[in-house]
């Protein structure tokens, strides 16, 4: 491979990390971080990616076709308590209770797994691809957009919760999805929307967070961080041999801006694995909305329902101030500060991150009379 080739595939390798907070599209150099055969068996220990649901395709309001898997609650076979770790009896949930989850960047519904297993049988559980990831369609560029997402998110629930309390729960740009949602119908929460879960994201002010290293430096790189995914974007060929390769530098980075502890081996794997079909021209049609994201004056709706807001201390991406600034404008939500945790907390420390969730959840159908 050309030195040109190898510069290209870590300068996209780095900038996917930075954007997505999950290595976007990186593939590790199994001879440098070793023992795969180690990796393999934890992955089957936990069969990442192997849960799925009723499969459905729904069409955008653009024609964009989004991939949606639907867990159907079944009285007959829920279970009695969350599976394995988080020891708290579930509560008997509103029959026609709909819980939607909305993914990050770079990602795909997978990233639910812990989250999927822990809160099987609290209702009908509904999981979406966003635009251009996993399995759904590829969004012309004109309608790549934060508020595009949230006319998305609007088009599920209409089809997948057209009745019944709903509750949205979304991770990083999932969660800014939320928000989009949120300013375009305020008139559903409190009504339709019962409960909300933020996980690892923001409301605005991204352009100010520094990228790879701290201070003025960061944000120089931050401001050659557009320029350079476009120009990459014009190389695919390139760029996606190269990232293929893989170097100990991408490694490192996937560890760096995805977790904020030492995980298991298998985690990283199982991210590298997910993501590594998110092309480079997803990244650089993506990347820039974020800079652009404001939805402060969005959060108002938020009150009038549970909401808690769940961050890592470590999580170089939205970090946690902007977790604190939500709830900041969301009188009387819950604030959850996870210790040692990166960007991808709800892998990391899903343990955490899911009862939370749980909590918010409890609360919203106490709210309706149930418990």
């Amino acid at each position: 491979m050309s030195k040109a080739g190898r510069t290209a595939g870590l300068i996209g390798a780095a900038v996917g990390v930075l954007a997505a907070g999950a290595a976007a599209g990186v593939a590790v150099e199994r001879q440098v971080i070793g023992r795969r055969s180690s990796q393999r068996a934890q992955l089957e220990a936990e069969p990442f990616g192997s849960m799925r649901g009723t499969p459905h395709v729904f069409t955008a309001d653009d024609g964009v076709e989004l991939y949606v898997e639907v867990d159907e609650l079944k009285w007959s076979r829920r279970p009695a308590q969350p599976k394995r770790r988080l020891r708290r009896k579930l509560p008997l949930p509103p029959e026609d209770l709909t819980v939607i989850f909305a993914h990050g960047y770079g990602l795909n519904m997978d990233c639910w797994h812990f989250e999927r297993r822990d809160l099987a049988g609290l209702g009908t559980l509904v999981f979406y691809d966003q635009r251009s990831h996993g399995r759904s369609g590829r969004s012309p560029k004109e309608h790549v957009s934060i508020e595009q997402l949230g006319r998305d998110l609007h088009g599920i629930m209409e089809e997948f919760a057209p009745t019944g309390p709903v509750i949205l729960i979304g991770h990083s740009m999932g969660g800014m999805s939320i928000m989009a949602l949120a300013e375009q119908h305020p008139e559903l929460f409190g009504d339709r929307v019962i409960g909300v879960g933020l996980c690892s994201t923001s409301a605005g002010g991204l352009d100010q967070v520094p990228i790879i290293v701290p201070g003025k430096l960061g944000m120089m790189l931050r401001t050659l961080a557009t320029p350079t995914v476009s120009v990459l974007a014009r190389i695919p060929d390139v760029v996606e041999r190269s990232r293929k390769a893989g170097t100990d530098i991408s490694y490192l980075l996937t560890r760096k801006y995805s977790f904020g502890s030492e995980v298991p081996p298998a985690y990283t794997e199982f991210v590298n694995e997910m993501i590594a079909a998110t092309p480079i021209s997803v990244i650089a049609e993506f990347y820039p909305i974020f800079a652009l994201h404001d939805k402060f004056d969005a959060l108002e709706p938020l009150q009038k329902v549970e909401c808690v807001v769940i961050g890592g201390d470590r999580d170089h991406l939205t970090p946690f101030a902007h977790a604190e600034e939500i709830v900041r404008r969301v009188p009387g939500a819950e604030l959850v500060e996870v210790q040692n945790c990166g960007h991808l907390g709800l892998i990391e420390h899903h343990d955490e991150f899911t009862a939370a969730l749980l909590g918010m959840i409890e609360r919203a159908e106490q709210s309706l009379g149930h418990t």
